[in-house]
């Protein structure tokens, strides 16, 4: 009886071009990407065509501003997924209770590191990024070069007076790149001195951009010179676009293992898991190497072009646990110290 009821449902819907509301939040996942346009939609066009599940995509080149959203929301939870950011968005969710426990079995057979993998299962982690100095070559040639000014080589050359008002990068406030870059800074120097490193840096800086993809933007228009920024941004550009961009790795970088994690209570938790078990394969972080050059977690997906491999570049010791229960203080000091 149930059975005919449900599928009169189904023949009066396609007769009259409306799905019952419980078929749509069966069928469809709600994702939060802090990852850009191309890779967000090639991705998820790949996880319909293996899945048949579809997917409605937000996506916000700032994790910190998803992060937010995810707890405005945390009384009814509105999207399945939070995937791209670094790991340092999605834990601080997790001791709050807002994220699912899962351990993707497709990790397990891939042998994943565990390194990049939650030991408690709130978050797996499918990708990595190394933060650099870029600089828009054009624009260095024709201005600071014919002036004898050296290029960048470190962290503490960017607070050279040569680049005041030539200098951009994401803010540590709203992306994870900028906050990564601030808690390098700290570990590399000792809070007081970091400190200190960052307001004369500020003094070279013209602006800070809400999102990571805006430095790269703001570069390539010739809009800066010198900017920090994530190295695959900047391969992107070059390769893909043509933009005249360079770009150095220092030592006592930083780097990034970018997430994905389920929402708890978002609509459709089993659609998410199916998710989660697709970032693990080899397909997912193929595309993003090829379309967004950040390097894979999956031993049989090679280095993106363009890039150095990942064991050869020099990082700096980096207390996550630190950066964690600090991400608050951080950034009202920055909101307060440096006020932009």
């Amino acid at each position: 009886m149930m059975r005919r009821m449900w599928i009169g449902w189904l023949v009066l819907a396609l007769l009259v071009g409306v799905v019952p509301p419980v078929i749509a939040q069966q069928q469809k996942i709600v994702v939060y990407s802090a990852l850009p346009d191309l890779e967000t939609s090639l991705i998820h066009r790949e996880f319909t065509r293996r899945t048949g599940i579809p997917v409605e995509a937000l996506s916000v080149a700032a994790a910190g501003t998803l992060q937010a959203r995810i707890r405005a929301e945390k009384d009814r939870p509105r999207a399945d997924i939070f995937v791209g950011g670094s790991r340092d968005f999605h834990i601080p969710l997790a001791k709050e209770g807002l994220l699912v426990k899962y351990r993707s079995p497709v990790a397990a057979e891939a042998k994943i590191s565990p390194a990049y993998l939650d030991p408690d299962g709130y978050w797996h982690g499918w990708y990595l990024g190394a933060l650099s100095i870029i600089i828009n070559s054009e624009r260095w040639d024709r201005e600071l070069a014919p002036r004898g000014v050296r290029k960048p080589a470190t962290w503490d050359d960017l607070i050279r007076p040569e680049f005041k008002g030539h200098f951009v990068m994401p803010s540590p406030v709203t992306t994870g790149g900028g906050y990564i870059f601030v808690a390098v800074q700290i570990f590399r120097l000792g809070e007081d001195r970091a400190w200190a490193y960052l307001k004369a840096l500020n003094a070279n800086a013209s602006q800070y951009t809400p999102t990571a993809p805006g430095t790269i933007t703001l570069l390539e228009r010739g809009e800066a010179i010198v900017a920090m920024m994530w190295a695959h941004e900047a391969i992107g550009a070059r390769i893909l676009r043509a933009a005249p961009l360079e770009v150095i790795v220092p030592p006592d970088t930083g780097f990034e293992i970018g997430a994905v994690s389920i929402i708890k209570g978002g609509p459709n938790p089993a659609g998410a898991r199916a998710y989660v078990d697709f970032l693990m394969t080899r397909t997912p972080q193929d595309i993003n190497a090829r379309y967004g050059f950040r390097y894979p977690v999956r031993a049989d997906v090679g280095v993106p072009a363009g890039a150095t491999p990942f064991e050869q570049l020099k990082f700096v010791k980096y207390d996550l646990e630190w950066a964690i229960q600090n991400q608050t203080r951080i950034r009202e000091r920055w909101t307060r110290e440096i006020g932009r």
